[in-house]
């Protein structure tokens, strides 16, 4: 069991705290984690969840309920941080939204992939698959029109754009390399073909820098944030560190999803605050003090709890 935790978490936390001393000593700048991030994002994740797809057996990709306890987590969580944000603390409704988004949006492309590979194997990379497919096309599109509601002085007025922005937001997402290519390689495991070794070497070749690059590119976020405790904070602590995961187990027993793909949802609902929530908060000049406090603190205490999680699991 020691062994299973120190695999999942000893690498994680070492090459963040590479990426966050690389700052720290003057190496890199806290701007260039935008390059590594682009890698990440645009090209290594997209091919290692391709590269998990092919080599995951139809049977295991075709789990609806899988797939619904991981909506319920992921979307359920989101809903209820939007009422706590609007009606607990009286936030407006663009500061709710990016409250939901930085309660409710795991940090699945850096933090969660490497931990679930090296836990799970290559089937690791399903929760982070289905995870990534329902964020980029229900949760954040949702987050751009409730934002844009929230920015006009007379709802109703800017209907027709606001379902022209969803429906642009949506088109980018399904054009993703992280979204494209994964369905990709379902269809490939679904019409069972197998793709020539060669191929599958050099889709391998560019997915093994995901999991490296994505955690120092996190290392090198996290430089420089400001350490705060409010209120706000504390509340966005306990829904995404806490309460997320609980609702992953109650979609697994409402869904009949057991074994590994069951630890697979729990662990991904753990998983810390995604630094994309940050981007989204300055791009909006909303919330983002709370939004930069909640992820750096989130991602320090998600060592602990994942590592909690492998024990209990393993």
């Amino acid at each position: 069991m020691l062994n299973t935790i120190l695999n999942g978490l000893l690498p994680v936390a070492f090459v963040i705290i590479l990426g966050w001393l690389s700052g720290r000593i003057g190496l890199l700048k806290h701007d260039d984690a935008g390059v590594l991030a682009t890698l990440v994002i645009r090209f290594a994740l997209p091919f290692a969840l391709f590269e998990g797809a092919v080599k995951t057996s139809p049977d295991k990709l075709h789990n609806v309920g899988f797939a619904l306890c991981l909506t319920l987590g992921l979307m359920g969580t989101y809903v209820l941080a939007l009422i706590v944000g609007r009606f607990v603390f009286r936030h407006d409704l663009r500061t709710a939204t990016m409250q939901a988004l930085v309660c409710a949006f795991p940090d699945m492309a850096y933090f969660g992939a490497p931990i679930l590979a090296s836990v799970f194997g290559p089937e690791g990379f399903l929760a982070v698959l289905v995870g990534n497919l329902i964020t980029s096309i229900f949760m954040l599109p949702l987050t751009i029109v409730l934002t844009n509601l929230g920015g006009t002085d007379q709802p109703g007025s800017d209907r027709p754009d606001i379902l022209r922005i969803f429906g642009q937001s949506v088109a980018r997402a399904v054009i993703n390399p992280i979204v494209w290519l994964p369905i990709s390689g379902m269809v490939l495991s679904f019409a069972h073909v197998t793709l020539p070794e060669p191929v599958l070497t050099s889709v391998d070749l560019i997915a093994k820098a995901a999991g490296g690059t994505s955690l120092f590119a996190l290392g090198l976020m996290l430089y420089g944030e400001r350490f705060m405790i409010n209120s706000n904070v504390l509340t966005n602590l306990a829904i995404k560190n806490f309460l997320q995961p609980a609702i992953m187990a109650l979609g697994a027993v409402l869904f009949g999803v057991v074994g590994a793909p069951a630890h697979q949802a729990v662990i991904t609902g753990a998983v810390p605050t995604a630094t994309a929530a940050a981007m989204f908060a300055l791009k909006t000049k909303t919330y983002t003090a709370d939004a930069t406090a909640t992820i750096l603190i989130s991602t320090i205490l998600g060592v602990i709890t994942e590592g909690l999680l492998i024990a209990y699991f393993f």
